[in-house]
Formats: C-alpha cells, sequence, structure tokens
C-alpha cells in the first residue's frame, strides 16, 4: 500500500516505498551534548522541574522516571532544528553555559522494541557532540538540575545512567575510523 514502506522516507508525498506517517513504535531525533574535562564528562541529574518541559521536552513521568539516574545534557530537536543549533542551545539553554566550543555532529542510530510499544520498532537517531567550556568558566548547576558532575565515563557503572543512556554513552566511546 502507498506510504507504508520500507524505506524510512518520512513524508506526506513520500515515494511508494516511503511512509506517511510516523512508524508505530515512534522514532525521535536527539542531540547529545558531552562536555569533557579532561577524562570526565557533564552529567546531570534532573530535579522534577516543569521547565523541562520547554527546554528538552521531557513531560512529567519522564523527568520523574529518568531523575534516578544520570543523564548526558540532551534534547529533542525541536521541528525543523538543526543538530548543531540543538547542541548550542544545550549548551546555553539548559546548561547555561555561554561561548562553548563545540564539534560538528556525529550521528549514530538505534533500533529498538520499546516496552511501550511490543512487537514494534523504535527509531533513534542522535547526534552527538563534544563541546569544551570557555576557560575560567566555573559549574553552577542550573535549578532545574538535582546535580551536575564531572564523571569518569570509563568507570560510571551503567546501572547509574538513566533513560538509556548508558547505550549512548557506550557509543560516544567507541574508536571511530580516522580518529
Amino acid at each position: 500500500m502507498v506510504g507504508e514502506g520500507p524505506f524510512l522516507w518520512l513524508s506526506k508525498d513520500a515515494p511508494p516505498a516511503g511512509f506517511r506517517d510516523v512508524p508505530p513504535g515512534g522514532m525521535c531525533l536527539s542531540a547529545f551534548l558531552f562536555v569533557r574535562q579532561g577524562h570526565t564528562i557533564l552529567l546531570g541529574k534532573y530535579r522534577d522541574d516543569p521547565r523541562w518541559e520547554t527546554l528538552a521536552g521531557l513531560d512529567e513521568s519522564r523527568r520523574r522516571i529518568h531523575g534516578r539516574g544520570w543523564t548526558i545534557p540532551a534534547s529533542q530537536l525541536r521541528y525543523g532544528e538543526d543538530p548543531r543549533a540543538a547542541a548550542r542551545r544545550i549548551a546555553e539553554d539548559i546548561l547555561q553555559i555561554r561561548g562553548m566550543t563545540l564539534s560538528e555532529p556525529r550521528s549514530e542510530v538505534d533500533l529498538y522494541e520499546p516496552k511501550r510499544f511490543p512487537g514494534q520498532a523504535h527509531y533513534d537517531i542522535w547526534f552527538l557532540v563534544d563541546g569544551a567550556p570557555p576557560k575560567g568558566w566555573t559549574m553552577t548547576p542550573p535549578p532545574w538540575y538535582a546535580d551536575l558532575a564531572w564523571r569518569d565515563p570509563k568507570t560510571t557503572p551503567a546501572s547509574e545512567y538513566a533513560r538509556g543512556h548508558e547505550d549512548v554513552v557506550a557509543r560516544w566511546l567507541e574508536p571511530r575510523p580516522g580518529h
């Protein structure tokens, strides 16, 4: 049937092999900002603060569930937003860091069966960006974070992460050809 795949081309005017609707298991496009200091990265724990809905698209139930573990500063992309702009927004709006140096985004993908939609495939497209705070910057956790700390991603146990961020960190740590 027209507009039902198999290729993940999402558009009202998709070709016959594309999709006219979002896949039933959902699809997320997210930017993750890896703020680096030596061998550590900046990780946070969410405070149950309604500002997260505007900052990153996190509703109340997700804030509460995922506020127990460490997370990479991240956000869903806004409609039409470039991943570079999303990384800058994470730095400036979520972390309150102005003047951060950012790398070009590196994309990674994940496909899995979500608990909320058994038997369906959920697509994640991640844009991983490295960042360095400006010289002289001192960490002051914004009020929507319960905690913000420098953690070693190689020694932080997977069980201490929330939202599946341990998978994102593991992918970020993988060596890349030519780097």
